[in-house]
């Protein structure tokens, strides 16, 4: 124990201490010492939490977790609770409102909320600051501040907001603006959430170092709606291009918008003989609102050629979708000194609009109507259009009044592009037909049992209405079909002669690369369209169908009898009018309306039966057969009397003992209208079809089957039928067909058409007729000279010892793909929320053919088409040809992609294009070369392709195929 010996000395010198303490004690209480911390190096390692009301703060060591939020005083200048939490430490001051956040700081204030690894709030001035730290290990930047509220999301390196007047500045700044991001150094944000951003860029590529980018001293981004730029260039890959505006303007879409409106970059190459350099299928894309966008595009070409086309696509969920493209162009074949060679007009539409099921009324449309060397000139050598050399265009109108009742109307346009003139390299003499059309139907109903049937025979007596009109308009000049008439005649038209000898005409025009034209043929313009319109046909066709009761017969046989009334309307018909002094017949035109009726009896008869064939050697069990027989019959009394004329001067050229009647609606169509039309007629059909199929067993025991069934053919089918009462040929040709998939992976398709009549040189020389051009006003009787002298006759083909028939149609074909198994797995793009990519992904699971796939190392398609047709047993035409398509990944980013075959009748390459890809993440580029293209026109063809992805294709690593979208 120690003893104080002074006990005053001691107590003196404490008062000392105390009285010059005091003042100091009284100054801190005044203005206290702010606790300074070296940066981000926390003093304790306890977290900590703390709650933020009015003015006070109340701070949580003791619990890992952030604190419950309070409610704010009403004198507070803040609105809500502050929630803040931090890993590594927090620091305050209570008196100067000031609190430090170290490590993992977060800060939630409403709908604003904000990390970085430092904040630091001051409640005295409403304002919160916030940085990254360095990592001296990893030698960068981490924690940077990340700031998100209901404007959208800001990656930054610094940030200061004031809470109270929603205004900041920050520094470094990365944010979303609808499919873009900008990027900025320094930005101001006002309260309407309006950003104001120096030395900016902004791109659509998501990678830290965007591949592409706009450069700008100034952007302005008005929330939601617009980004405004100041001068700006085109930086791509970090180097500056001269592409420079002096101001940019850049609608911002919504979210739940189908896109951005930009530049659409256009294609480059060469046309070497055809009409030069190019730039084309550059424009401008505007994404209107969600549910419709539209393109404008043009091309321009160094000869003079040049283009303009409007594209758009709308959709309206749950009702309808489509799109719409208009083309123009204006295209040179020749140099721009060659002034004898006028330019060409070519237009296209294309339409589409396909309908969602709903309500009675339903609109359709599947419009693709061009001139006739518009798809050789304006589309991509890929494109199916390029190598068609037909388009069928339709629009569909429907709507059911109550249970019963139904109407449609449609106007169709189908198009034949003509034949290949090697002089002009285009097609000529293209064949046009316009028909508009309009049907009422009744379906079928029970008469006998309108409240129900309780199941009797007679209440499955039915009975129905079927009506369709249609007017043709075309710029085939109407002729009259002299085949076979069996007297000479005296028209203003023209005569149309032996049909075989025309297709023998064209196979030698077409041999011999001359020009082929059909003299009946004028052209489609607006000169001519009086004639067009003055060729026009309105027909009209009505039928009652009748069903009587069907019921079986030896309890495997369906029977079904019928009974139907029917007959053409028509606004035109022939009068005959001997001429005695020529002994010929004046035909003349009648525009009046006459009707026909015909009635008509039928009845089939169908069954199916099986058969099992047990083999039973290695995996093989047993084959079945599946026979699908049916057979119907049809006949119709002849009722002509009332629509035929009686020639007494003429005797019928197949029964010399009766005298000749002919149609007076003959070439004009309808049933009457046939050439071989006689009045009565019958017809007894025939159908087959048949299916094998293998049983085996399965590979491994542990299989969930036992057996499985392997399909060796899917279809083979035989039809064909017989009319007692034509005039000659009774009998139809014969039709096979069959189809499989061998192992699997080959598809095969087969069709043959069989002629059971046999063929003679021995025929007498038919009659016919000719013109003597400048000599007569009318035709000339004479001789039809056959050079080929080998003509069907109405024998059968057994009978003669030429076979049982002789084939007259031959189609085979094969198909194949080889590549890896993952290959055909369906698209799955989690980030597909807007409707576009929505759309966009079902396409690409749709058409797969479409998209460049770079995760797929290679594929290989294969197809083999062969096809015979014979006119005679010596007179033939065959084509041949071997279709090869695939891929090559060279690298990662790297592919390479043909599309070649070889034509075996013109021993030439067909359709080739080698094209490389380049997969630049937000980019993709294309260079395509064509060597061969199926005339000499458009070989040597390149193109050079760069353009901006989607975002989806980014994320699945696809690539769209330049060849497969409409070129304008």
């Amino acid at each position: 124990m120690i003893k104080l010996k002074n006990p005053y000395f001691i107590i003196r010198n404490l008062v000392c201490c105390l009285i010059a303490l005091l003042p100091l004690l009284v100054y801190g209480q005044q203005q206290p010492a702010r606790r300074t911390v070296p940066a981000f190096n926390p003093r304790s390692a306890t977290p900590s939490s703390a709650t933020v009301t009015g003015n006070s703060v109340t701070v949580d060591t003791t619990r890992r977790t952030v604190s419950r939020p309070d409610s704010v005083d009403n004198g507070s200048n803040l609105q809500t609770t502050v929630n803040y939490s931090a890993k590594d430490s927090t620091l305050f001051d209570a008196t100067g409102q000031i609190v430090e956040l170290f490590g993992d700081a977060k800060v939630d204030y409403g709908d604003i909320h904000l990390t970085a690894a430092y904040i630091k709030l001051n409640w005295t001035t409403n304002e919160v600051f916030a940085k990254g730290r360095y990592d001296s290990t990893a030698k960068k930047m981490v924690g940077l501040p990340i700031f998100q509220d209901a404007s959208g999301r800001y990656d930054t390196q610094e940030i200061r907001f004031n809470f109270k007047t929603k205004k900041g500045f920050i520094k470094g700044v990365i944010t979303a603006q609808g499919e873009g991001n900008v990027r900025g150094k320094t930005v101001k944000k006002d309260a309407e959430d309006n950003l104001y951003i120096r030395n900016a860029i902004y791109t659509t590529c998501n990678l830290t170092t965007p591949h592409f980018h706009i450069n700008a001293s100034k952007i302005k981004v008005v929330h939601n709606k617009q980004l405004i730029s100041g001068p700006f260039n085109l930086v791509i890959n970090d180097i500056p291009t001269p592409l420079a505006l002096p101001f940019g303007f850049f609608p911002i879409p919504k979210k739940n918008e189908i896109g951005t409106s930009g530049l659409i970059f256009p294609q480059y190459g060469e046309e070497p003989n055809g009409r030069g350099f190019y730039l084309r299928d550059g424009g401008y894309y505007f994404a209107i609102s969600q549910y419709i966008s539209m393109s404008l595009r043009g091309q321009i070409y160094s000869n003079g050629s040049w283009g303009l086309g409007l594209s758009s696509e709308y959709l309206k969920r749950y009702r309808f979708g489509g799109n719409f493209a208009l083309s123009y162009a204006r295209n040179r074949t020749t140099s721009l000194v060659d002034t004898a060679t006028k330019p060409r007009n070519d237009f296209s539409i294309v339409w589409s609009h396909s309908p969602r099921p709903r309500g009675n009324s339903q609109f359709s449309a599947n419009v693709n109507v061009s001139s006739n060397s518009y798809n050789q000139l304006n589309t991509s050598l890929t494109s199916g259009r390029y190598v068609s050399n037909a388009a069928n265009s339709g629009v569909n109108y429907s709507h059911k009044f109550g249970q019963y009742v139904t109407s449609s109307a449609n106007i169709n346009v189908s198009q034949n592009f003509g034949k290949y003139n090697p002089v002009t390299n285009l097609r000529e003499s293209g064949q046009t037909n316009i028909s508009s059309g309009f049907n009422l139907g009744v379906a079928q109903i029970a008469p006998f049992a309108l409240k129900g049937g309780t199941g009797r025979w007679f209440e499955s007596f039915r009975l129905g209405l079927d009506f369709n009109a249609q007017a043709t308009v075309n710029n085939t000049l109407r002729t009259v079909d002299i085949t076979n008439l069996g007297f000479p005649v005296v028209t203003s038209l023209t005569i149309r002669g032996d049909t075989l000898q025309r297709l023998r005409d064209s196979l030698a025009a077409v041999a011999n690369q001359e020009i082929y034209t059909n003299s009946n043929l004028i052209p489609m313009t607006v000169e001519n369209l009086p004639t067009i319109l003055k060729n026009a046909q309105v027909q009209s066709r009505y039928s009652i169908p009748i069903s009587l009761p069907n019921f079986k017969l030896a309890r495997y046989l369906n029977f079904t009898p019928g009974v139907s009334l029917s007959g053409d309307v028509y606004t035109r018909d022939l009068t005959y009018t001997y001429l005695p002094d020529r002994k010929a017949v004046k035909v003349d035109t009648n525009n009046r309306i006459s009707a026909t009726y015909f009635l008509s009896f039928s009845a089939s008869m169908n069954t199916r039966a099986y058969g099992t064939f047990f083999v039973r050697a290695g995996r093989l069990e047993a084959i079945r057969h599946t026979i699908a027989p049916s057979i119907s019959v049809s006949y119709t009394p002849d009722l002509s009397s009332a629509f035929t004329t009686t020639l007494s001067q003429f005797r019928d050229p197949y029964d010399t003992t009766k005298v000749l009647k002919i149609s007076r609606y003959r070439g004009l169509g309808g049933t009457a209208g046939a050439a071989s039309f006689t009045g009565r007629a019958a017809a007894i059909s025939y159908n087959i079809v048949n299916q094998l199929e293998m049983k085996v067993r399965a590979r491994s025991d542990s299989a969930k089957e036992e057996f499985e069934k392997v399909s060796l053919f899917d279809n083979i089918s035989l039809s064909g039928s017989y009319n007692p009462y034509a005039p000659q040929f009774k009998f139809s040709q014969v039709n096979f067909s069959a189809n499989t998939q061998i192992l699997k992976k080959v598809s095969f398709n087969f069709s043959a058409v069989f002629d059971p009549y046999a063929y003679s040189a021995d025929v007498k020389t038919p009659t016919g007729v000719y013109y003597v051009p400048n000599q007569s006003e009318f035709y000339q009787t004479g001789p039809y000279v056959n050079t080929f002298r080998i003509n069907k006759i109405d024998k059968l083909a057994i009978t003669q010892g030429q076979g049982l028939a002789h084939l007259q149609n031959l189609n085979f074909y094969l198909s194949t793909q080889f590549a890896p198994k993952d290959s055909r797995k369906p698209k799955v793009a989690p980030n597909a929320k807007t409707p576009t990519e929505a759309a966009e992904l079902r396409h690409m699971n749709r058409n797969p053919e479409d998209y460049v796939d770079f995760n797929i190392p290679w594929t290989i398609n294969l197809s083999y088409t062969f096809s015979l047709t014979k006119f005679t047993p010596i007179e033939s035409q065959i084509l041949q040809t071997l279709q090869v398509t695939g891929d090559l990944s060279l690298t990662p980013k790297w592919k390479f992609s043909l599309q070649t075959g070889f034509d075996f009748a013109a021993k030439a390459p067909s359709l080739t294009t080698i094209t490389l890809h380049r997969d630049l993440h937000c980019w993709d580029m294309n260079f395509s070369y064509t060597p061969f293209s199926g005339n000499r026109y458009r070989s040597n063809f390149y193109s050079f392709d760069l353009r901006v992805k989607s975002a989806i294709l980014q994320d699945l690593k696809l690539s769209r195929r330049r060849g497969t979208s409409i070129n304008y």
